[in-house]
């Protein structure tokens, strides 16, 4: 059975991109999550959710599986690795963006990253991602702690519908490194997915990049 999904997708307009979704609160943490669809469903291309069981490779295409729930809200990890890229082109602190290891707030990250104006080669990889659904963001560490809490059932269905598989090099969030005023103008979080250890690397060095997309139930 497909479960039809509604979401604010992300407009880019020109440089200035602005993103016309409703923006939810920092503060839903982990702790949280809840929901009927389960974790492993897949995202289809129509905005559709089916189960890994209800999936048919011959007439559906896959572009994300569901890595948690929180009541109205789904959080779908894209099919793809975009490969390796920079937080920023320079060490400095962005506005507005959280640096709490638990919130599940990729999608304002990235948008306050994009209103700063400050030039970030991944954000740009994920603005050029090219995907029928749209909305695709980068992660908090909290939303990649997510993915890597339910990497081993999530990596089975990626390999059932053929999708690039978790690599065992550091994945880039979107969140910096709040441990205090100077490691957060130098440094921000990533996370090895399959061990889940966190650490900091400075925010031009390079880390894979996955796109997650947070989605709002009917």
């Amino acid at each position: 059975m497909k479960i039809n999904i509604k979401f604010h997708s992300i407009l880019w307009v020109v440089a200035a991109v602005l993103l016309s979704f409703h923006i939810v609160s920092c503060s839903e943490h982990i702790e949280d999550w809840q929901g009927n669809v389960a974790t492993g469903s897949i995202l289809l291309s129509d905005n559709s959710i089916v189960s890994s069981r209800g999936y048919d490779a011959s007439r559906m295409t896959a572009v994300g599986v569901v890595i948690g729930t929180r009541a109205d809200s789904i959080w779908v990890v894209s099919t793809k690795n975009l490969g390796q890229y920079a937080y920023l082109d320079t060490l400095m602190s962005v506005a507005n963006v959280s640096a709490d290891e638990n919130t599940l707030c990729g999608i304002d990250n990235t948008s306050a990253i994009l209103k700063s104006e400050r030039k970030s080669p991944a954000v740009g990889a994920i603005t050029n991602y090219t995907s029928s659904v749209k909305g695709w963001a980068l992660p908090s560490i909290g939303e990649l702690r997510m993915l890597s809490a339910n990497i081993g059932t999530i990596e089975k269905v990626m390999k059932t519908i053929g999708s690039d598989v978790f690599l065992t090099v550091p994945y880039l969030s979107s969140t910096q490194d709040g441990s205090s005023s100077q490691t957060e103008e130098l440094y921000v979080k990533c996370i090895s997915l399959h061990s889940g250890y966190i650490s900091s690397i400075l925010k031009t060095d390079s880390a894979q990049v996955r796109p997650i997309l947070r989605m709002k139930r009917n």
